[in-house]
């Protein structure tokens, strides 16, 4: 488990200020810059982490302030750029653009262990005058969670090399997180990338009340990875599915075969005291032929604005997303990267009245560029998803011959798009897309038009895309078409519809 802050700074910390932050938290401790150079990390004698920080990203408004640190969590006191950074009421105005700097202190016991006893670590205390401290030399405000979770399991307390994870074996690494709100941190994508490469599954713990951002919550549509929720009476089950869960050791967080209430489902799972309205989720596959020229984001741009009303407003690696949306800057970065690929997520304006998030995948291929697209649209309550533009957006794509394919799915959800751990109902098809390229993959024209659900065609007649409709997205059962329509096209390894 950690104790997480975030300084929310006027002006830009130095390496050197934070530095001396950590040392004036704890004078006792060893602080190192972390492995990748954008952080630093405080150690006891014996080597064991205590807490660490990540280096300032300079946010370019307060819109990720308010997504990101909301759910009843307030920022709780203020600190003048070069004072004495003592405690006050939070009077002045929140810096218009602040320097983000996440700390994270690890819950320890004496041994090192985290057994929760009265002699363990207060990295709490630690990591709040970390902030303190960086408050005191750049002025700015303090946020910090209240705790939420029972620290009464063992397996929730302790420390590993890094700074995200709790607990880590031989097959799955575990991380704590007691906040209402958990984003896809730079923390968290590089746990689960080291995890993976490592072949352990990744695991999140959180309380029952947390919600998750809608790109760390597509994080657990991987296989291997796993939302588990800890509920005030000491059990765990699962936050998108619902199902019991128990410790296995060495495996992780597996099914409960004898849960206590004798269901497949957690009842906190099946309490949902949410407002849901209508989402639109998109996943669009794009092969773009001439890597030289090809300037990345034309297509997103194209789905947010016919879906959503608006170009993304921000983007990033992680979140927060620090940066104002923009195709050179991130076509810069794209080649900057090359050959390697990048991901990065997008989100739409915190005011718009259809809130929108998104990531977008970029790999060189020796054949050209493809970029993978996933896309999130909340609909205001009352309205619904305008399927013709669904339509129109697929006849655009057509004919731009870039279009490998398109999945479009209807679900209810939060007006907010973050995830709570109850039910919300199944993902219903709409409709899937192939681009021309897509229909070679299946086998050729022939057999595209042969499957059990008639496409219609779009583009340019000698080779055009074609659009399977399913439904409007409320009906259950046509998931079976769906179902269907892969079995008919997957003979051909089709990466397109799957």
């Amino acid at each position: 488990m950690t104790h997480d802050v975030v300084a929310l700074l006027e002006n830009r910390p130095t390496m050197r200020g934070m530095t001396a932050a950590l040392v004036s938290a704890d004078p006792n401790a060893h602080v190192r810059t972390s492995a990748d150079g954008t952080g630093v990390e405080l150690r006891d004698g014996s080597g064991r982490l205590l807490a660490a920080a990540r280096g300032g990203q300079r946010l370019a408004g307060l819109d990720e302030v308010r997504r990101l640190l909301g759910g009843g969590d307030r920022v709780v006191w203020r600190g003048g750029g070069g004072g004495g950074g003592g405690r006050v009421a939070a009077q002045s105005p929140m810096p218009e653009r602040p320097w983000w700097v996440e700390a994270r202190g690890a819950e320890l016991g004496a041994d090192g262990t985290g057994t929760g006893n009265d002699t363990d670590a207060d990295t709490a205390s630690l990591v709040r005058r970390f902030a303190a401290a960086l408050i005191a030399q750049f002025g700015g405000y303090m946020w910090e969670p209240k705790p939420r979770l029972r620290r009464d399991d063992t397996l929730l307390l302790g420390t590993t090399d890094h700074p995200a994870l709790t607990l880590a074996t031989d097959r799955v690494a575990v991380a704590v997180q007691d906040r209402p709100v958990v984003p896809l941190s730079p923390w968290i994508i590089d746990a689960v990338t080291s995890s993976g490469r490592e072949q352990r599954a990744f695991h999140l713990v959180t309380p029952p009340g947390a919600r998750l951002t809608q790109e760390m919550t597509a994080l657990f549509q991987n296989r291997g990875s796993r939302w588990v929720v800890r509920t005030s009476d000491g059990s765990y089950f699962d936050g998108l599915y619902g199902a019991p869960l128990v410790w296995q050791d060495g495996s992780g967080f597996v099914r409960d075969p004898a849960p206590r209430t004798g269901s497949a489902v957690h009842p906190q799972f099946r309490r949902n005291p949410d407002s849901l309205v209508d989402h639109l989720v998109l996943d669009l596959k794009l092969r773009h032929a001439d890597h030289t020229d090809v300037r990345v984001g034309a297509e997103v741009e194209l789905l947010t604005t016919a879906l959503a009303g608006s170009a993304p407003a921000l983007w990033g690696i992680g979140e927060p997303a620090p940066l104002v949306w923009d195709r050179d800057r991130l076509t810069e970065l794209v080649r900057g990267r090359a050959p390697q690929g990048s991901r990065v997520v997008f989100l739409g304006p915190h005011s718009g009245a259809r809130p929108f998030s998104g990531s977008l995948r970029v790999e060189p291929t020796p054949e050209g560029v493809r970029e993978s697209a996933t896309l999130a649209v909340a609909y205001p309550a009352g309205t619904r998803p305008d399927l013709a533009a669904v339509e129109g957006v697929v006849e655009e794509l057509a004919g731009n011959g870039s279009l490998l394919s398109f999945n479009v799915h209807r679900r209810r959800g939060r007006p907010d798009l973050t995830r709570a751990a109850h039910h919300t109902g199944p993902l219903i098809p709409i409709g899937v897309a192939l681009g021309s390229a897509g229909v070679q993959q299946v086998g050729g024209l022939e057999r595209a038009t042969a499957a059990p659900v008639a496409p219609v065609r779009m583009g340019p007649r000698p080779a055009p895309a074609l659009w399977y409709s399913l439904g409007d997205g409320t009906d259950p059962a046509d998931r079976r078409h769906l179902k269907s329509l892969i079995s008919h096209l997957r003979p051909a390894k089709t990466e397109s519809a799957g």
